[in-house]
């Protein structure tokens, strides 16, 4: 392998990064954790010519020739520079100066952030200047084989850090269980995303553990896991989360609760132990998206129970453990995900009375074996008991089950949304079928376009998926418009607000279903090339979200060229465009090469 020590000076790397060349496998690199206070001691020690640690980063050469950086140990402190740059945060009370910096002013007159213009307010131009002097120091290496990389990541964020044991567990893992679990817990954050983004996109996946961080787009106190205190957000900034879901995951492959301890949970994450490998054989066989559908569909059928009762912070807490104070309540819930995984996917059983279940959990932790540390398998086994005693005449048989039903469609629509405005190529929100003016006449060629933007989102490449949303305004002037028209108050989910699609199929005089038929027929019969269009006309449904109906079209990904009637489409942003001239569609059809191979 070549290592090419260097210096980058920090205004070289604000270039490479406004140029869109430090990219974030988020295989290794979950989430931007530091807090504001974190990133104003890095920028401290940058102007006091303190010396910072290396930053590592894997190079390769993008489609169009270009040299791109893959970040491997150093993003949370070039997104500090960066941020500090673009007048994110202050530094005791003084914001960069972009005058100071040609690039910066350009990037800020497009619109991409805004300044601080306040010479009060301001560094002075001696500080500025060395800022962008002071030199990063680097090292690189070829991004030409994925192991090595792996192997790299591993090494350097296995020692030499003050890591969290499922930080230092998990690095460099690359492991069909270690992925799985990686997944969930995005999904379950809200921080889910594509595997490759831009440094700058990251922020908008990361989670704000401080609760003082306007810049990252998931907030820690919003997320299931501490709203209803299960644990703490620093336990959250530590990746708990995802050690809890491998303990879960365990659990549910090995068919008995899993005897937790630390030293126990390496081993399953140890490339050479035979716990790693038997349990990569009982993923493989239970099946990776089975695993992913069942712990996220009890996820949010638990939600649903407790927030249909209670929405405020910490029901959950209140209700099994009163005098808890702040003290996660660990122990009680993963008795309780385990009776409810038991009761609905085991036994394909639907809940019927949220008041019932949380009732009958009230106190339940005086009821449990409480233990610090290892955690036998045995007084677990007994607190799933009694817990599924409590609750489970609450559930009754359903045909088809809670699982069946689509139950964690609601945390993928979520996601979704919150990625939309990252990934706005893959997804696209749509407020309704009518036109917003006083006649509310359909409008005529919506659906046209649809299918081409069903089309577009399916040639992104191979690895991509999508989806468009009817019920979704993309935009404060349509939501404040439809309030007017149809007095429905949005719900807001990140940047978009679910308006739903209920008024309109009142105004059209037909049912949930009528309206969703006219949405299927229409791509039956259209011109959406096969097999995108079965995939897709199999994906058409509505989902209840929080009271709102949503009709849902997602998009799997393909292995060829889609095409709409022998022409191809595109997306470029969050618009979508057909390709002209040989030369494009031929660009259009490399993207798939690989898969032809």
């Amino acid at each position: 392998m070549s290592v090419t020590p260097r210096g980058m000076s920090v205004q070289e790397a604000y270039r490479e990064y406004t140029d869109g060349n430090f990219r974030v496998n988020r295989q290794y690199q979950r989430k931007l954790v530091w807090t504001v206070d974190e990133k104003q001691k890095l920028i401290d020690s940058i102007l006091a010519g303190y010396p910072i640690p290396l930053i590592l980063l894997a190079t390769r050469t993008d489609d169009q020739g270009k040299k791109v950086y893959e970040i491997i140990d150093g993003m949370q402190r070039l997104n500090a520079v960066f941020s500090f740059i673009e007048n994110t945060f202050s530094l005791n009370g003084d914001y960069f100066d972009i005058e100071q910096l040609a690039r910066a002013k350009q990037v800020s007159d497009d619109g991409r952030f805004v300044a601080h213009s306040d010479a009060e307010t301001l560094l002075d131009a001696e500080s500025c200047a060395n800022l962008l002097e002071y030199t990063f120091a680097v090292t690189e290496f070829p991004a030409s084989d994925p192991e090595a990389v792996n192997e790299v990541f591993g090494r350097i964020n296995s020692y030499g850090r003050r890591l969290s044991n499922q930080e230092r567990r998990q690095a460099g893992v690359i492991s069909p269980f270690a992925n799985c679990i990686r997944d969930v817990a995005a999904e379950l954050r809200g921080d889910a995303s594509a595997n490759s983004l831009d440094l700058s996109e990251m922020p908008q996946v990361s989670v704000d553990v401080s609760g003082g961080d306007p810049e990252y787009g998931v907030r820690a106190d919003s997320t299931f896991w501490c709203k209803q205190g299960i644990i703490r957000r620093s336990q959250l900034r530590e990746a708990e989360d995802e050690q809890f879901l491998a303990d879960l995951a365990i659990s549910i492959l090995e068919r008995e609760p899993f005897g937790f301890s630390g030293s126990a949970l390496d081993q399953y994450y140890s490339v050479d132990s035979e716990q790693a490998r038997q349990i990569n054989v009982l993923l493989n066989s239970y099946g990776v998206d089975a695993l992913k559908n069942a712990l996220i569909t009890i996820f949010s059928v638990i939600r649903e129970a407790v927030e249909s009762i209670d929405n405020s912070d910490n029901a959950l807490r209140r209700t099994i453990h009163p005098d808890a104070g702040a003290n996660p309540i660990k122990t009680g819930f993963y008795a309780i995900f385990m009776a409810f995984y038991e009761l609905c996917i085991t036994e394909g059983k639907s809940p019927f009375s949220s008041e019932g279940i949380m009732n009958a959990l009230t106190n339940l932790q005086g009821r449990l074996h409480v233990a610090a540390g290892q955690i036998r398998s045995g007084p677990r086994a007994q607190n799933i008991a009694v817990t599924k005693g409590l609750i489970q005449s609450f559930f009754e048989e359903k045909d088809p089950g809670v699982a069946q039903q689509g139950a964690g469609l609601a945390i993928r629509f979520e996601n979704a949304l919150r990625r939309s405005k990252v990934e706005t190529a893959a997804y696209e929100c749509k407020q309704g079928l009518l036109n917003l003016d006083d006649t509310r006449s359909p409008n005529l060629n919506l659906l046209d376009r649809l299918v081409e933007t069903a089309c577009g989102i399916a040639n992104i490449g191979p690895d991509s998926t999508g989806a468009i949303f009817i019920g979704v305004a993309d935009n404060d002037a349509d939501r404040a418009r439809i309030k007017a028209l149809d007095g429905v108050d949005s719900l807001a989910v990140g940047a978009r607000h679910v308006v739903g699609i209920e008024r309109e199929a009142q105004i059209s005089g037909v049912d949930l279903e009528g309206y969703k038929r006219r949405v299927v027929d229409h791509f039956a019969s259209s011109g959406l090339s096969e097999p995108l269009r079965s995939a897709v006309l199999g994906t058409i449904d509505c989902i209840d979200y929080r009271g709102q109906d949503v009709l849902c079209i997602w998009i799997p990904s393909q292995q060829d060229v889609s095409d709409v009637s022998d022409i191809v489409f595109v997306r470029e942003g969050s618009s979508t465009h057909k390709v002209e001239g040989f030369r494009a569609a031929q660009a259009v059809a490399s993207r798939f090469d690989a898969t032809r191979a």
